[in-house]
């Protein structure tokens, strides 16, 4: 593993463009938030914890390189009713996205 980001700011940083083909794979259920902070992960958590989130948040990704494919991430989201995994990865010199995992809570 490269490197586990926590923090959606950090990771938007490096892999805006990684970011923007998961919103795509996830159909617009998810919007990178360019202007995240300490302040808005806590009310992401507090929306998460009361049931109310209702569009997926970027909860954590995780970049790796498996030594066959090369690099990747997976971009895990939550909202209060789903779980959604996303692995985006070069194809062709462009980024491509797949759901992994997409399930209810």
């Amino acid at each position: 593993m490269f490197r586990n980001y926590l923090k959606e700011e950090e990771f938007l940083d490096e892999f805006y463009n990684w970011a923007s083909t998961a919103a795509l794979a996830v159909e617009g259920a998810w919007h990178p938030n360019y202007s995240c902070d300490d302040n808005a992960r806590r009310q992401r958590d507090y929306f998460l914890k009361s049931g109310e989130l209702s569009s997926l948040a970027f909860m954590s990704a995780a970049v790796q390189d498996d030594g066959k494919t090369g690099v990747h991430a997976q971009i895990l989201l939550e909202s209060s009713a789903r779980i959604v995994n996303v692995k985006v990865e070069e194809r062709d010199g462009k980024p491509f996205a797949q759901v992994l995992i997409d399930r209810k809570k």
